[in-house]
């Protein structure tokens, strides 16, 4: 088993709710204004006698992030964890999108070391301001020894979440990220990451693709189904050249007859379409 070699982490940050301040401590709303989370991590690091590494590589908000960030992120972590001195990452990045790009890292990546998705929901100087106690059980997660081979995490409020189940739901509210408890395989109790399940899919180590590789992404758009969709934007994609369609339809993943028949005309012209369903949980064939 792979055995961590030292007490130092790597954190990356992406801007986010955790990098901004307020100014009325019990509005929902704030300014874009940046903020380091430095100060924090100085005082945490003392704390748990760990060494870290902060490293700006963005500030943006996480719905404003593009394909092309998405790769030259994943390139980042994967140029960490190269250097072969860091016992594990975290990426500090805001809540809106936080899951998407967790999930793509842990696709890509190859490590057998802790990656740990952290941020914040509200805002620093805010009365419910949760991004530094989410900073801690993140390094408590990061350092542990336990939490070596179970591929990307995000934690949140106390709670260790596999980065394939994560979801921010419900929106507006604070969230754990785990829709339904799915998705939960530990615990940060009393400062200890408690480990009490193993993700049994393919993640940072046993899963078929690297980041080394990969230097852009093709244009993939998703077409959600609802009551009145017409075939407009299946037949839009096609006329933009796109390199693959998602389906996200009714139930099992129907469409109406005029959409379905534009999605096969999307394969006979050498697109890859994609079948699944629009509720995001469930199992079909």
């Amino acid at each position: 088993m792979f055995q961590k070699k030292s007490n130092k982490i790597g954190i990356l940050e992406l801007g986010g709710t955790i990098n901004c301040i307020v100014d009325n401590p019990t509005s929902e709303f704030y300014e874009s204004s940046y903020s380091s989370i430095k100060d924090m991590v100085e005082f945490l690091s003392k704390e748990n006698d760990i060494e870290i590494d902060i490293l700006n590589f963005l500030k943006v908000i996480s719905h404003e992030l593009t394909m092309t960030d998405l790769v030259e992120i994943a390139h980042k972590i994967q140029s960490l964890i190269d250097r072969h001195i860091y016992s594990g990452i975290i990426v500090t990045i805001g809540t809106n999108a936080l899951e998407d790009v967790a999930y793509f890292v842990s696709l890509v990546i190859h490590t057998p070391i802790p990656i740990v998705f952290t941020g914040a929901h509200f805002p620093q100087k805010s009365l419910s301001f949760d991004g530094e106690k989410n900073l801690y059980n993140a390094l408590q997660i990061a350092n542990s020894q336990e939490a070596i081979g179970l591929g990307v995490l995000v934690s949140f409020y106390d709670y260790v979440v596999s980065a394939r189940e994560a979801v921010k739901s419900p929106c507006g509210l604070p969230t754990n990220f785990a829709d339904n408890g799915l998705g939960i395989i530990g615990y940060v109790v009393g400062g200890k990451f408690i480990l009490r399940s193993k993700p049994i899919y393919p993640n940072t180590i046993l899963n078929n693709f690297k980041v080394d590789k990969l230097n852009h992404l093709p244009r993939v758009v998703v077409i959600y189904g609802h009551i009145g969709i017409e075939n407009i934007f299946v037949e839009a994609a096609i006329n933009n050249h796109v390199a693959g369609i998602i389906s996200a339809g009714f139930g099992k993943g129907y469409q109406p007859k005029s959409v379905t028949s534009s999605l096969k005309k999307a394969v006979e012209q050498g697109i890859t379409v994609v079948r699944c369903s629009r509720s995001g949980f469930g199992l079909f064939q």
